[in-house]
């Protein structure tokens, strides 16, 4: 997949499109964020490891006239 065009046309910044699944009434583009240094609230390390991944699942403006969800 050419996540650098679907990036700038959609203009999503600092995530990687994974998949885009079209039905007859939704649009649903699945991204991921890229890791960023973050810092450890207890100690105040600085790591880039990730502790856990949650799903999202966010309402977009429609697209093409069908509902677009963004699932993060």
């Amino acid at each position: 997949m050419h996540s650098y065009c679907i990036n700038k046309s959609l203009n999503l910044k600092e995530v990687k499109v994974k998949n885009i699944v079209h039905t007859d009434t939704f649009v649903k583009i699945f991204i991921q964020t890229l890791p960023k240094e973050q810092k450890c609230p207890c100690c105040g390390n600085a790591t880039k490891q990730i502790h856990d991944y949650r799903t999202q699942t966010i309402k977009d403006l429609p697209f093409q006239e069908k509902n677009c969800y963004l699932v993060l």
